[in-house]
């Protein structure tokens, strides 16, 4: 799928391969006219030479690929910058409006996905579909949006969309400005690093400190958390601050209690109320927690005579960086065990729990490593959009999906997130 195609199908309704979606002809526009109205100025600024001539922007049209320097630049505006995808939902709506068929854009899309073996993460599902993930929603400027940018950049969608959506997510619907210009918070640390992974029924002791940074005395507040799942024990649910906390004082927060026996990938989240069961600080995403559940089996233990050492690894010590950023890791490893490597991969296996698409973390490795034979895996990524301390891990793979190494036999990325 490319520009053209997205183009062809969704604005003048002229492809062959797929229905007529619209209630009315719409008034003719060319690509250049369609994608200009789209991509706002500031993207269009990023290489204007592109858009400016004609031959090259039929290219890019085509393959995108082909302009590797521009697909990097926007990348790298839209991770800076991810509210300009909700202009870009706007200008298209102001060119849909509401005349398109549901049923066929459902058609279309679906068909797409199909094709195209679309990996969704599970926010991106329920920002386009329905609970089922079996309809559309009829904000269809989302999805006509959501395929442009899969048109550019395929294997990294899921995470170009992952600050957009925590953003729009936590966005304030109300003035709070005023009422909190006074009462402030500021994020310190937390331990041990979010995104942890544990057997069922396991217990996780999780600790965040924050600082009052405001001029307000916190005096009989407490941190409650949104939406408790039955599992999760009283203790946890609420959690009082016992002691006043003046300005310029830290206090910390610790929750304690039973993952559920059921393998999976969970998201706890507490906001600060105080005495009169007013939220607090409305325009902070609170206080999140990210576990993954996995239940290991016997067969995952490793094979007799396999064995690996990490040579050399970039970043060597834990990275501080800002929250939804770009980042690269690198490892260099020896096989060195006495057994052929064959089609093996290295799977992320808690990213899940953030947004991430399992495809959007997998590692590619030669199809045959020998014994003694050394290689480099590199990964790049967009960091979680929320600052803490978190930490990714990923494991080697047969071609069956199964973990080669006994547990604890892990690659390992640990981001303080600021």
């Amino acid at each position: 799928m490319n520009l053209r195609t997205i183009y062809e199908i969704f604005y003048p309704g002229k492809s062959t391969q797929y229905p007529f979606a619209w209630k009315e002809i719409p008034k003719y526009r060319s690509k250049k006219e369609f994608y200009e109205e789209i991509f706002p100025m500031e993207l269009r600024w990023l290489n204007i030479k592109l858009w400016n001539d004609k031959a090259r922007r039929s290219r890019f049209f085509t393959d995108s690929t082909v302009e590797k320097n521009y697909v990097s630049a926007l990348k790298e505006f839209l991770i800076q910058n991810p509210m300009v995808i909700s202009r870009m939902e706007s200008k298209c709506y102001l060119m849909i409006k509401d005349d398109l068929f549901p049923p066929t854009i459902n058609q279309i899309f679906f068909q797409l996905a199909e094709q195209e073996q679309i990996t969704f993460s599970s926010a991106i599902k329920q920002y386009l579909m329905n609970k089922e993930g079996t309809v559309l929603k009829n904000s269809f400027e989302n999805v006509i949006i959501f395929l442009i940018l899969y048109a550019i950049f395929p294997s990294e969608i899921n995470q170009l969309y992952m600050p957009y959506l925590y953003r729009k997510g936590n966005a304030i619907s109300y003035n709070t400005e005023e009422k909190e210009r006074d009462d402030r918070s500021l994020f310190q640390y937390e331990f041990p690093p979010d995104m942890s992974v544990h057997n069922p029924g396991e217990w996780i002791t999780h600790t965040w400190v924050i600082k009052n940074v405001g001029k307000i005395s916190w005096k009989h507040r407490r941190l409650e958390c949104v939406s408790p799942p039955d599992w999760l024990n009283k203790e946890s649910r609420s959690i009082e601050i016992a002691e006043v906390v003046h300005p310029g004082d830290t206090v910390s927060f610790t929750v304690h209690f039973s993952v559920p026996d059921i393998p999976g990938h969970y998201t706890l989240c507490w906001k600060m109320k105080n005495d009169i069961d007013e939220l607090v600080f409305c325009d902070k995403l609170g206080l999140g927690l990210h576990f993954t559940v996995i239940e290991e089996c016997i067969e995952d233990l490793a094979e007799e005579g396999n064995n690996y050492q990490i040579l050399e690894e970039r970043p060597a010590i834990p990275t501080t960086l800002s929250a939804g950023n770009l980042y690269k890791h690198s490892w260099r490893i020896e096989n060195t065990g006495t057994i052929v490597w064959e089609n093996y991969y290295c799977e992320c296996i808690n990213g899940d729990v953030f947004g991430y698409a399992k495809n959007e973390l997998r590692i590619s490795m030669k199809k045959k490593i020998e014994p003694g034979e050394r290689v480099v895996m590199q990964i790049e990524f967009v960091t979680p959009p929320v600052e803490g301390l978190y930490k990714l891990i990923w494991r080697i793979m047969n071609r069956n999906g199964k973990p080669v190494f006994a547990k604890g036999r892990q690659l390992e990325v640990t981001l303080n997130l600021i």
